[in-house]
């Protein structure tokens, strides 16, 4: 399939049989069947037949490797650990605001619960991978422009906390917490779900 990749490649039913592993008939029927669809073409030259991706063919293959780029990726795991601490509020207003709840229930699967739970780490194996996560691409809400304000964007990650999910840390583009303060959301309020009070110590597995 990589060799179809390439639009200035040209390859036989013998060689993708022979790629793949399939045999002769199952490539044939298969190959019918795209040909139908649109996805490819058959090329015939002097020296035989030849089987070539369409733009639409080109355009599908592209994206079934993107979808299992991100799978792979998905299968990254962070592990932040860190303690409980109290937070200023932010959280709860920031989690009121209808734009955010229908993004986060849009591109995470789930309504938050109104109000962050703050992660405060302390070692320095987690605080590296914290930073990772600037780099990463994750999963942007993008800003959103209001008749009297702008709502920032906001990075998230796909996590769970001490075996518990869905959840997720969220990183605001506008945020006055410094890069040692995770805060996370999830469905659940995690306090109660996790009988956590202020010092105790949680794992984040995170999924990148």
């Amino acid at each position: 399939m990589f060799k179809l990749l390439n639009s200035d490649k040209l390859v036989t039913q013998t060689e993708i049989s022979k790629e793949s592993g399939l045999s002769q008939q199952t490539v044939s029927r298969k190959l019918k069947e795209l040909e139908e669809e649109g996805i490819i073409q058959r090329i015939i030259i002097k020296d035989g037949e030849y089987i070539k991706l369409t733009d639409k063919g080109e355009e599908e293959l592209k994206r079934c490797i993107e979808d299992i780029l991100q799978l792979i990726m998905r299968t990254k795991i962070l592990h932040i650990k860190g303690k409980v601490t109290a937070g200023l509020g932010e959280g709860r207003i920031f989690l009121s605001i209808p734009y955010y709840i229908e993004s986060f229930k849009k591109y995470l699967g789930f309504e938050p619960y109104a109000g962050t739970l703050n992660i405060v780490i302390y070692d320095r194996i987690s605080l590296e991978n914290r930073l990772i996560l600037d780099l990463a691409k994750g999963i942007i809400i993008p800003e959103h422009k209001e008749p009297n304000r702008v709502l920032g964007s906001v990075k998230a990650f796909p996590s769970s906390i001490n075996s518990i999910s869905p959840a997720a840390i969220v990183i605001p583009a506008r945020t006055t917490h410094p890069k040692s303060v995770v805060e996370i959301i999830s469905p659940y309020y995690l306090r109660e779900k996790l009988s956590l009070k202020d010092g105790d110590e949680v794992e984040i597995e995170v999924y990148l």
